[in-house]
Parts: structure tokens; sequence; C-alpha cells
């Protein structure tokens, strides 16, 4: 990557083909690239690897979520120097050293949702860091982001028409924003425990002005009350490894979902970070886990790590972003 202009080798939508593009024809995502550049130049190679192998069609993907974080930067204190600030946090001072106790031990570090809170969620100031380094991960590493293109641009669009759907913990409320975009939705409502991550995901959604009205609430999945089927579709994307019994979040989710519903799950497998307390060993692991909550496994993808074939991510337990799309049955 030299000056303004970056040209990288990405694949076809319908071959499997390389074909050199411009990163200019994604303005948004050169001006986030360009940003992290200037921040943290020795990560050029990395970025390179990582857009080179995409799809057209995940870098499409791509270019919305950039353009999403750079209006989110309007909302951080130091805007987009601070978020790509943060994002080079996440890697090297959050990911890295617990990647190391995992290489070491075979297991992430804490096991219960207790040490997590004490360590990540009640500190403020880290909490903020680290979910602002997280949107631009959903950018940058390529299991993040084509796992995002699975759901935009094809669990979405295959829903049937009028549609209403719960996302369980949307965080910076992206899976919302493509939700509300599909011309099918009929409602779109957002769960979440914190108050204050129900405050950021509406200021987040507020910015790019839905042209469908998006339910925000307080609330948690284990105290929702008496269950009743009113969604066809609900989303868990990277709240499973935060739980220490997975399979009874997804149980209680799914007994929100009409019969033949779906909920799409995503769940990163081999993935040290200092919140994450339940480990998946495997895409297998994922769906197992869908299955045990009464769910029937409709459809399952893995992606791994940025640099990584899907056999190298298993053999050397490499992270992986393992997509599961679980049904309800029907009677």
């Amino acid at each position: 990557m030299n000056g303004h202009i970056i040209s990288i080798n990405i694949k076809t939508l319908d071959k499997d083909v390389a074909e050199v593009i411009d990163l200019t024809d994604y303005p948004a995502l050169l001006a986030l690239v360009s940003a992290v550049r200037t921040n943290w130049s020795d990560h050029t190679d990395y970025i390179e690897k990582s857009l080179a192998g995409r799809l057209a069609v995940e870098m499409e993907t791509s270019e919305e979520i950039a353009a999403f974080a750079l209006k989110l930067a309007a909302l951080v204190n130091g805007g987009l120097d601070q978020l790509c600030s943060d994002y080079r946090f996440l890697c090297e001072a959050i990911v890295l050293p617990e990647e190391i106790y995992f290489r070491r031990h075979g297991k992430y570090r804490l096991a219960s949702f207790a040490d997590a809170n004490r360590e990540c969620y009640a500190n403020a100031p880290y909490m903020t860091r680290y979910m602002n380094g997280l949107l631009i991960s959903n950018i940058l590493w390529n299991n993040h982001a084509r796992a995002i293109t699975s759901y935009a641009r094809d669990y979405l669009p295959k829903l049937k028409r009028g549609f209403d759907l719960l996302e369980i913990g949307p965080g910076h409320g992206l899976f919302l924003y493509f939700a509300a975009r599909q011309r099918g939705a009929s409602t779109i409502t957002g769960w979440d425990v914190s108050p204050t991550s129900v405050e950021q995901t509406s200021r987040a959604l507020r910015l790019f002005g839905m042209n469908r009205p998006v339910t925000l609430v307080l609330q948690n999945v284990f105290e929702a009350g008496e269950a009743t089927p009113r969604f066809d579709a609900i989303v868990m994307s990277e709240i499973l490894e935060h739980l220490e019994d997975p399979v009874k979040a997804l149980r209680a989710a799914a007994a929100w979902l009409r019969p033949g519903g779906t909920i799409w799950v995503n769940v990163p497998a081999n993935s040290p970070a200092p919140d994450h307390i339940y480990l998946v060993d495997d895409p297998e692991h994922a769906c197992d886990l869908v299955r045990a909550a009464g769910l029937e496994v409709r459809d399952s993808h893995a992606f791994p790590m940025t640099g990584a074939t899907l056999e190298k991510a298993l053999s050397r337990k490499l992270a992986i972003s393992c997509v599961v799309v679980g049904r309800k049955p029907v009677t």
C-alpha cells in the first residue's frame, strides 16, 4: 500500500478468479483503512492479506460497515483517530495476551460471568475502547467480515416477507441496521441488559435515519417472563461465548420463535478474549449447541481467521467464526 491509492486482488461474485480493483471504488473503506494505517503502519500487511481474499459481495458489505463506522466516529471523543487507536488497543492489549494464555493452556483464562464482569463489563473506559475496536474488526478481520456478509446477503433475503426479527445483544446496532434495510421486514426489535448499550445502539441507529422503526428494549432474555412465540427470526451474534450455559440461552431465545422460525447464531471457536468464558472447539460443536436447544440445524458456515484456511484453523485451533441457522420445529 503506497500513497493514497490501494490496489488489491479480490474474487468475483460468481467466479473463483482474482480481479484487481482499486479501493477508491470503496471510498468509506479506503478512508477507514488509511486512518488505521496512519495509526498503525505495521498493520498494513495484515490489512492487505485480509482484503485480498474477499469476494466482491464481501467487499460491498465491508464498504457499508465502513460507512457505518465513519458516521459512528462522530459520537466518539477523538473521532476516527480514537476508533483506530482503540482497534490497535483491541489487537495488542486485549486479544494478544489472551491468545498467549490460550496457546499455553488450551483453555480460556476466565470461566465465569462474575469474573468477566469484574475485569471487563464493570470497567466502563476499558469496555468503550473494547467495543470501538470490535467495530473496526468487523471490517478488517476476515472471519468477522464474512460472517456479517452471510447474515446481510444470505440469511436476511431468505426470510419470508413481513418477518418480525429480534436481536439479543445488538451492540453497535449493525445487525439491526441491515435488518431494517431489508424490504421484507415488518418489525425489528433489539433486547439488551445494559441501559448504556441500549442508548448507544439507539444513537447509532438515529445517525442513519432508518426508514423503518427499530424498537429497543431493556430486557434480559432469562427474565422476559412467559415466552410468547412472536418472532420469525432471532439473531444472536457473539453472545454464547460470554455465557456459562449457552444452551440455556438458546432455549430461552427459541421459546420466542414462531414454529418454523429461525435463529441466526454467530459464535467464535478458539477465539480467546477477556470476556469469553465458554470455549467452542469447532464448527460442529457450535451446531451441537443449537441442536441441544431443541432446534434443527438448517444451515451452517465456518469462516477462519485472516491468513488461515479452514483446514489449518481446525488443525491448529485458530479462530473460526461459526455461523449456524437453527429452525424451530413446526410440531
